[in-house]
């Protein structure tokens, strides 16, 4: 039995009886065949956030969650070694961070999964913090992450994996980039390169574009490598732009990349070799990241809304800590073209 499971039969429990009854941890334990230390910490993620009373040896119902302080919540970036270097979630992270204060909780810790990355690890992070709820920003298939996942409860995730019962969050990224694609056809790019860390969903909206606008589709101009422990750092993108371009046929006319981080580091290796940007290929980016703006030319970008998404992040773990029958839902942000230097205006 998964713990939210679990979580919600001793509520329904409590609710059921009267409200100064004592339900007794060690009771609890033989009815869920499961240690009294699991149940100890059932009753205060329970308490923390406000939904019964932790009594010396068990547990009573207590007062809603709005007439009660709240209690913290944790964050872990998913595959991510330097938490304060990654543009991208740094935003994110300042729309979870104001949300939260606004709803009157707080953060207990940021981590990674390089600082969370064995089930050892995340029960010591559990044994470390009580926590009310957490927020995910990515997923992976790692015994930490299952063990919390089974440990704490609601978590809301940022992914676009669909199969996971949480609140899910994603911009529409297939969209972004069938957007891009159909702009640069419209200024008269055939031969598309595309630089990515793994195939996700703006991989796929990549191929719908091709197709859309009568580009052929050609395998040896995608190159999806695998990133370091830092995930999609500019140097992966100077390693893409020079295995495109390293090919003596056929060359790309314009790299489409799946992150502004990427794109900076194609377009700074591309320069490097003496391609002139646009006039020789064009380069275009996903995210609009403070830094895109300033490149040289300004990059052509995927707007992504950043700090809406951490923001909607904290709303919804807040709206489950406070009603735990919640529906899970699937939100997905828009997303919009910003043109600029980088592709120029046609050939």
């Amino acid at each position: 039995m998964k713990k939210s499971q679990r979580q919600d039969l001793i509520l329904k429990q409590l609710r059921g009886a009267a409200p100064d009854q004592l339900h007794a941890t060690a009771e609890l334990a033989a009815q869920f065949g499961v240690s009294e230390s699991t149940i100890r910490r059932d009753l205060q993620q329970l308490a923390d956030s406000g939904l019964l009373q932790r009594q010396y040896g068990g547990a009573q119902l207590g007062q809603p969650l709005s007439q009660r302080e709240r209690g913290p919540v944790g964050v872990l970036l998913v595959s991510r070694i330097d938490k304060y270097r990654d543009p991208f979630y740094n935003m994110v992270l300042e729309g979870v961070d104001r949300a939260l204060e606004r709803l009157g909780y707080q953060i207990a810790f940021v981590k990674t999964l390089h600082e969370v990355g064995t089930k050892a690890q995340a029960e010591q992070l559990l044994d470390a913090f009580t926590l009310s709820g957490m927020i995910l920003l990515g997923t992976a298939e790692t015994e930490s992450l299952a063990y919390l996942r089974e440990n704490i409860s609601p978590i809301v995730t940022m992914t676009d994996k669909h199969d996971i019962e949480d609140d899910l969050l994603l911009f529409d990224g297939e969209r972004g980039m069938r957007l891009m694609v159909a702009h640069l056809a419209n200024l008269g790019y055939r031969r598309l390169g595309y630089i990515a860390g793994y195939a996700d969903i703006r991989f796929a909206g990549f191929r719908k574009g091709l197709a859309e606008n009568n580009l052929r589709h050609e395998p040896q101009l995608h190159q999806i490598l695998e990133p370091g422990p830092s995930g999609w750092t500019p140097d992966l993108g100077e390693r893409g732009a020079r295995i495109l371009m390293s090919r003596s046929s056929p060359k790309p006319d314009a790299i489409v990349c799946a992150s502004d981080r990427l794109a900076i580091g194609a377009m700074a290796w591309l320069q490097r070799e003496g391609y002139r940007i646009p006039e020789d290929i064009a380069v275009t980016g996903s995210d609009n990241i403070p830094d895109s703006e300033f490149t040289f030319p300004p990059l052509t970008t995927v707007n992504v809304h950043k700090a809406l998404l951490g923001e909607i992040a904290a709303e919804r773990l807040a709206k489950r800590l406070e009603n735990p029958a919640e529906v899970y839902l699937k939100i997905t942000t828009p997303v919009s073209l910003v043109v600029r230097q980088s592709c120029g205006s046609g050939h």
